[in-house]
């Protein structure tokens, strides 16, 4: 304890050594600056001339004459002689101008004033170091040390007895005193002979030291050897204190420090036997007090500051040995603590830091009483105490707003004390804590609607009225619900009381605070009601007191207890879950009754369905509004999962949702919106299993493996109730109301309505075919996609002729992408097992590889604005189909049905080359005959082709006539082309596009 409080006052002095080094060095720098000013305007005055390098107007510097100076005479050349009488000569031409001499008097001798200040020459960090360390701190030190003498000297000779034999007690003591009294004298003697010892510091460093003796000595002889009684010790240390003051305001701040140090350090000497607490206590507040009176006089804030902190620190020392204080004990560390907290620093802490200051030294206070009866057993004393320091700041808060932050610091230790303590007794609990809540309560309620916007009140009062259950619930859990909740609905009441003290109150819409004790209030009446009602009720009383609650903020006209009202009914959905009928009720939802719900569970759904929409009916908000339509949406498909079976519920939300939607028609559309697309949503809740089986089995058809319908959720009967169904109904009310609705809305309707549609009528399609033509993927799986491809062609080509571009566009690159992707890349009868007909050019080769190229060119008439590239794609398209299907053609002539049989005939080896040719001429003749450059150089590549061909594998594998037939077919190929080529060059047609 000694060392902390030598420490906090060796810190507070260094603090005024560089608060006093500061002062001095801005007064060198002010007279500095104020001698370059006086120079300034001595200059400026024409008292100086001005400084080498200085810009100075020459009109402003007029240099002042001797008053000793004879007036100077005017050369002759400066001005002529007056004429007798004028005459009419010309003005001579001045051969040079006239110098400043010449147009001027030459300037007398100016008498100087006083030199001009100049800046000191700056000071070395050596020199400073010096005078700091060398001059003025070993003066102070010096005091410090004799004052931690004086004690040492007393206490070497209490604990150690080393001088018991020659000076008894009463010597040891008066010693003690003669020396303090003798250091006093010292410094008076020092500053009444100024001139000789001109120093100030030490007349200060003596009074500091006298003062700690002084302390010393007569808590020693009152404490330890009881030579005095405790009237005479309190007049020993009110008498010292005195002296301390006068002191401290004659010799100054050191002398107030030093005795700081002395009056906080003397008390160390009760530690070593059973100390006196009550004299302790008010030696302690007579100490500080008398410090924080000189700091107050002298305007030390920084003493005032130590000198708290310090007494705070034997405060706690105090409180910390609680327990084994007797009554008298305890209350005299409470009053100390009552004098350190909120007396001193309200009659002393000032300036701008004040309420900042005065609240943590208040703060400070309340938590060592907080620890004074946690320590001590929570005996009744103790809360007095605690109940005491609240209430002296609740005071202290309603007269100076310093003090602003004591009572939330107050009210959270008494719920933390409450809290902490360990079983109480019904009686003393309930006392304590009314009289804590009487305490925090009052004070709230009567200044919570004085200044608008008093956001910490509130909150002060309602943290009061969530904390009062809670405690007891944590104290009695067994206490019965009941009980408990009459509880709840009298804390209830102190935000009722807070609402009705402000209904009046015109300015209460304006911020928040209304709305926030509603939501408290409505907070603890939900737990009341919950604690009374049956737990199979739970969502119910939310809802009901959520509609309570919006019919109280429309009464009471304020916008905001709206939202929670709406967080209270919202917060039905959570406790309808949570409660235990739901393990049961909530599986319906999925699979559907196998009979009638219990009514039980026909009223929570039910009932809570009316209630909401109730509340939805009366909201203004447009976004509460639909979010409690969703939820009344949600509840009433709920119901319905508890009556009807899967295969009905899973039609609800289909029907529900497209009811609504035509509905719209004598019901505003801002109605019925949400719960509209709640039911969709629920309705794509249903469809999203059997879409998730065919995404998957979609995915695997990319690989290269056939798409097998097989799953169960993929049959006829879920396909229908759960995708096809539902997208109409959901869809064609959608389309119906399309004009009462917005645009991107209804697009995204129709657009997920057309995909689960889509993958409907194609489960369907495939499962129809399969059960037709066989599931067989080789026998079937060409004319399967060829058929479908033109479906969505044929469905997109009719759209087109309505006028329906958009989805004329979905259908027909459905159709196109599907046709590139699986019959052109994936089972191209090529490459891949693919059955394409017996019969040449009577089979499925056509129709697979027509397609692509008509896909894009109905596409292109349904995209007006397509990019002029577009066009040479489709171009692109038609030339591949047309090769591949030749090419195909010819293969299925020699191979029949399948073309991926192994091995090439001598004869279809030889026709390939001719095909080759024949394309390369079809080509280049619709090229010309189309203006279309692209073709004619496909035709080139062709040729190049058939050339490489025969050249490079027909010449080396055939023989005899083939072979000569071969050379004969290409010769004359390459003279018809050439003469088209230049026919069509001649004529100029070489640069269509």
């Amino acid at each position: 304890m000694f060392t902390f409080i030598a420490y906090i006052a060796i810190a507070a002095l260094a603090l005024q050594l560089a608060d006093t080094r500061r002062q001095l060095r801005r007064a060198e720098e002010t007279l500095l600056e104020a001698a370059k000013r006086i120079g300034a305007l001595q200059r400026h005055a024409g008292l100086l001339p001005p400084k080498p390098g200085e810009v100075v107007d020459p009109a402003a510097w007029r240099p002042a004459a001797a008053p000793e100076a004879p007036p100077p005479t005017p050369p002759v050349a400066s001005a002529p002689a007056p004429a007798p009488e004028p005459k009419l000569e010309p003005a001579p031409t001045p051969r040079e101008p006239a110098t400043a001499a010449h147009a001027a008097p030459a300037p007398a001798p100016v008498a100087r004033s006083a030199p001009e200040l100049e800046p000191e020459p700056a000071v070395s960090l050596a020199t400073r170091f010096e005078v700091l360390f060398g001059k003025q701190l070993p003066i102070w030190a010096g005091g410090i040390t004799l004052a931690i003498a004086g004690v040492f000297i007393v206490k070497y000779a209490i604990d150690a007895g080393f001088f018991a034999r020659i000076f008894t007690h009463g010597v040891q003591v008066i010693a003690g005193l003669l020396f303090g009294t003798g250091l006093i004298a010292g410094a008076e003697l020092a500053w009444r002979n100024e001139d000789r010892v001109r120093d100030s510091r030490v007349p200060q460093a003596l009074s500091g030291a006298g003062l700690a003796t002084l302390y010393a000595s007569v808590l020693v002889a009152a404490s330890v050897y009881h030579l005095i009684g405790p009237a005479t010790g309190f007049l020993g240390l009110a008498l010292t204190t005195a002296v301390a003051l006068a002191l401290s305001l004659r010799f100054g701040a050191p002398s107030a420090v030093l005795g700081l140090i002395g009056g906080l350090v003397a008390p160390t000497l009760l530690g070593a036997g059973d100390p006196n607490v009550p004299l302790l206590t008010i030696d302690l507040a007579l100490t500080v007090g008398g410090l924080v009176g000189v700091s107050r006089m002298r305007r030390w804030p920084w003493l005032a500051l130590a000198a708290l902190l310090g007494g705070a620190s034997w405060s706690l020392w105090l409180v910390l040995g609680a327990g084994a204080l007797d009554a008298l004990s305890a209350l005299s560390t409470g009053g100390l603590v009552l004098v350190l907290a909120l007396a001193l620093p309200a009659l002393t802490l000032d300036g701008p830091r004040r309420a900042l200051l005065r609240s943590a030294s208040a703060g400070v206070g309340a938590l060592q009483l907080a620890i004074l009866v946690a320590i001590g057993g929570f005996v009744p004393l103790h809360w007095g105490l605690f109940i005491l320091i609240a209430a002296a700041g609740q005071v202290l808060a309603w007269r100076d707003r310093g003090f602003a932050m004591v009572p939330p610091i107050s009210l959270g230790l008494s719920v933390l004390l409450l809290a902490l303590w360990p079983a109480p007794s019904v009686g003393w609990f309930a006392s304590i804590g009314l009289a804590l809540a009487v305490i925090h309560a009052g004070p709230l309620l009567a200044r919570l609607w004085q200044t608008a916007g008093d956001y910490k009140s509130a909150i002060e009062l309602s943290a009061l009225a969530l904390a009062a259950p809670a405690l007891v619930w944590l104290h009695f859990p067994l206490l019965a619900d009941a009980a408990l909740a009459g509880i709840t609905i009298g804390a209830a009441l102190l935000p009722a009381a807070a609402l009705g003290l402000g209904w009046r109150k015109k300015e209460r819409a304006e911020d928040l605070r209304f709305a926030g004790l509603t939501a408290v209030m409505g907070l603890l009446l939900a737990v009341a009601g919950l604690l009374l009602a049956p737990h199979w009720a739970a969502p119910l009383v939310l809802a009901a007191l959520g509609l309570g609650l919006l019919q109280f903020g429309q009464i009471a006209r304020d916008r905001w207890v709206e939202p929670v009202a709406a967080v209270m009914s919202l917060a039905s959905l959570p406790a309808l879950l949570a409660t235990s009928p739901a393990g049961a009720e909530l599986p319906r939802l999925l699979q559907g009754a196998d009979g009638l719900a219990p009514a039980q569970s026909l009223l929570r759904w039910g009932g809570l369905a009316l209630l909401v929409l109730a509340f939805a009916l009366r909201l203004r908000g447009a976004s509460l509004q639909r979010a409690a339509q969703a939820l009344a949406a949600l509840l009433g498909y709920g119901l319905a999962a508890q009556v009807l079976p899967a295969s009905a519920l899973v039609l609800v939300p289909a029907f529900a949702g497209a009811g609504l939607l035509l509905a719209m028609q004598r019901v505003p559309a801002a109605r019925l919106l949400s719960p509209a697309a709640t039911f969709a949503a629920l309705s794509l809740g249903w469809a999203a299993w059997p879409m998730a089986i065919w995404g998957m089995k979609g995915l695997e058809s990319i690989s290269g493996l056939p798409m097998l319908i097989d799953d169960p959720m993929l049959a006829p009967g879920p396909v229908l109730r759960r995708l096809l169904v539902p997208a109409l109904a959901l869809g064609s009310a959608l389309w119906l109301q399309r004009g009462r609705l917005g645009p991107s809305a209804v697009r995204a309707g129709l657009i997920g309505s057309g995909l689960v549609g889509g993958i409907a009528v194609h489960v369907l399609y495939r499962l129809g075919f399969a059960n037709v033509f066989g599931a067989d993927f080789t026998a079937t799986g060409l004319a399967q996609r060829a058929l479908w491809e033109g479906l969505l062609l044929a469905a997109g080509w009719a759209m087109l002729q309505r006028a329906r571009l958009d989805f004329a566009r979905a259908l027909l690159l459905a159709g196109t992408v599907h046709a590139l992707v699986y019959t052109d890349v994936l089972h191209d009868p090529l490459w891949s097992a693919q059955a394409v007909g017996a019969w040449p050019l009577v089979n499925l080769l056509a129709p697979a590889f027509v397609m692509v190229p008509l896909g894009l060119a109905l596409f292109a008439r349904a995209w007006p604005q397509r990019p002029a590239a577009f066009e040479r794609i489709c171009q692109f398209a038609w030339m591949g189909s047309v090769g591949l299907f030749g090419w195909a053609t010819l293969r299925q002539a020699f191979h029949g049905s399948l073309l991926i049989e192994p091995g090439v005939l001598p004869a279809e080896n030889i026709l390939r080359s001719l095909l080759l040719l024949v394309l390369a001429i079809g080509f280049l003749l619709w090229g010309i005959r189309q203006a279309r450059h692209d073709w004619r150089i496909a035709s080139l590549v062709l040729m190049l082709g058939a050339v490489g061909k025969v050249f490079l594998f027909d010449a080396s594998g055939l023989e005899g006539l083939l072979r000569i037939g071969s050379f004969v077919a290409l010769g004359f190929s390459l003279i018809g082309i050439g003469w088209l080529y230049s026919r069509q060059l001649a004529k100029g047609g070489a640069d269509e596009g």
